[in-house]
Order: C-alpha cells, then structure tokens, then sequence
C-alpha cells in the first residue's frame, strides 16, 4: 500500500510540474505577444506624433508663405509711384536707406517668410513683373522664332522651331501663319486627337499642347513667356535674351544695360538706373547707333507694369519644414489672377 501511494504521489507531482511548465511557457508566450503588441502600438504612436507634428508644422509654413503674400500685396496696392519699374523697385518703391532684402524678409514667432525668385542662377529679394515677359497671345511669328531658335541651345536638337512658332501663332489664331505650322488635321491625326484651340493661351503650359513644342525647348523658354500684360515688354526689366528676340541689337542691349545696372555693374542695387525715356532721341543720347528695325522694335518696348507675380516662402525653424506660395496680382484692376501652393 505504501508503495502505491508513493507512486501515485509522484504521478501527481509530474502532472503538476508539466501543467506548471505549460502555464510558464504560455505565460511566456503571452508576454511576448504583448510585448510586440506594445512595441508595435507605441511606434504607430509615434509614428502619428511624428506625423501630426509634420502637419502642424506644415500647415505654419503654409500660413508664413500667406503672409508673405499678403504683405507684398498690400504694398503693390499701395504704391504711390506707378509708372516705372525696376528690378529693385519692382511694384513698391523702396526707400533709398533701406535693403530691399529687409522689405521683403520678416521673422514671425518660430518661423518666417521672405519674398524673392530665382533669375539667370541668381536670387532677387521682391516681386517680379510678368512684363519682362514676352506675352505668347500678343507675340508675332517673328518675335517667337528668334526666341525659340536664336542662342537657344534647345533649338540644336529640335531644327523645327520655325514651324513650332507657326503653330503657337496657329493654336492662337482663326487664320493660318505664313509659312505653315500644325493646323487642325495636324491635330485630329495624332493617336490621342484633340482640337487645335483657336483661342488664346490660358497659361503657358499650355504650349505643351502645340505638336512640335518638345519638353525640352519649352523648358528653355518658360521663364521668358507669359499670357499676362499687353504685349508690351518693360525695358528696365527685360533679359537680354527678352530684348533680343523683341529686335533690339547688341549694342542697344549693351547699352540699356549698362544704364539699368549703374556704376557697379550690377542690377538689384541702389545705384541701378532708369531707362525712362524709349524714344530713339533717347537711345541716341546714349551714343548707341541702331537701324530702322531697332527704332520700330522699340515701340514693343514700355516702362512700367501692371501684373506682378509674388513668390513667397514660409519656413519654421526647428523642423526646417517650408512652403511655397506663388501667385500673379493685376495691380490696376486689384484682382488675383493666378494662384498656387507648392
């Protein structure tokens, strides 16, 4: 009897020890899933942290770069020097004492914003005018041709660019342009056919639409073109490369230059002057000759703009996160004409 009781006993025992083992290594277990279960929640926590604080500081960018906006509109608006314009006096006149940098750059809290744009690598503080421009709606066949072809290093791979100015006249225009371009049949023949427009262009992305335009030579003139203004081209403003296919010559561009930039060669500065006067009495005065064609060219030429584009950028500072606002402002009808959040 004793010895069955001894038995009976350490099957007992070796019953508890396996349930005990069992229950450790499901309590092991458990923890374990727990513990995955804890890290994994506590990294989407964190992860939506991370991400709620990107929002939120994204969001304070956003609202810098709009008060950049509105800071460079209020001050076109009230200028009270309409008239000329300027690289450094570009919508607003700036006082002599002051820094244009300072006028258009503002600390807010723990971020800020400051208004400028880049132009030929080089970064200008304030507005820029959208008559510096060559206007696609106004242009003629030759102004676009010149500027498509001529110092144009696009124009090497695409030999076209005479037709492509056609076409642009063509998507514009009711009539055709002399010397042919793409017409509606041009259109309606493509393997995804569209309409040829026959009206003006919305924007200038929007030549991407004309058959011949190539990504690569509309990357080389988007920063010279636009569909706002009148057609004329602000003269104390404009690029060389803008002047040039406007019909002015080498020496006239020298010229105007040298007037715009000042005594330290160099445009965005106090010292710049003013080409006030585009008469050829005027251009005379400053010993250039020029020929019959540079004296008409003249007349595409004005002092003063109207449509000024604001590019604004907001940032917060411990983040480094930013934003970019770019609008285009009608100064004489005080409107918003163009809008956009990058």
């Amino acid at each position: 009897m004793t010895k069955k009781s001894g038995t009976s006993t350490g099957s007992v025992l070796s019953r508890t020890k396996s349930r005990d083992g069992t229950i450790l290594i499901t309590t092991i277990w458990i923890l374990a899933i727990l513990s995955i279960l804890a890290v994994g929640i506590g990294f989407r926590v964190s992860l939506e942290a991370r991400l709620s604080k990107y929002n939120m500081d994204r969001l304070k960018a956003v609202y810098y770069a709009k008060a950049g906006i509105v800071k460079a509109q209020a001050m076109l608006l009230k200028d009270s020097t309409p008239g000329y314009d300027t690289i450094r006096e570009c919508g607003i006149t700036v006082p002599f004492d002051k820094d244009v940098r300072s006028v258009f750059t503002e600390k807010l809290a723990d971020g800020g914003f400051e208004v400028n744009y880049e132009e030929a690598g080089k970064t200008y503080y304030g507005m820029t005018d959208e008559e510096r421009k060559i206007n696609i709606n106004k242009a003629d066949q030759l102004v676009l041709t010149t500027l498509l072809g001529k110092d144009n290093k696009a124009a090497e791979e695409n030999r076209d660019y005479e037709n492509v100015a056609a076409s642009i006249v063509n998507w514009r225009g009711m009539a055709r342009a002399p010397g042919g371009g793409a017409w509606d049949d041009d259109y309606e023949t493509l393997a995804a056919p569209y309409k040829c427009k026959h009206a003006d262009f919305s924007a200038i992305e929007e030549l991407m639409l004309v058959k011949g335009m190539k990504p690569e030579l509309f990357d080389s003139i988007k920063d010279y073109v636009t569909v706002y203004g009148d057609g004329k081209v602000n003269i104390n403003t404009a690029t060389e490369r803008v002047m040039r296919a406007c019909g002015l010559g080498e020496n006239l561009i020298a010229g105007i230059m040298n007037v715009r930039n000042g005594r330290d060669l160099t445009a965005g500065t106090k010292d710049d002057g003013l080409v006030n006067d585009i008469t050829p009495e005027a251009a005379a005065r400053w010993n250039i000759a020029f020929d019959a064609n540079e004296k008409n060219a003249l007349n595409n030429f004005t002092t003063g703009s109207n449509y000024f584009r604001i590019e604004s950028k907001g940032a917060v500072d411990r983040s480094k996160i930013s934003a970019r606002i770019v609008c285009v402002i009608d100064r004489k009808a005080k409107r918003l004409k163009y809008y956009r959040e990058y």
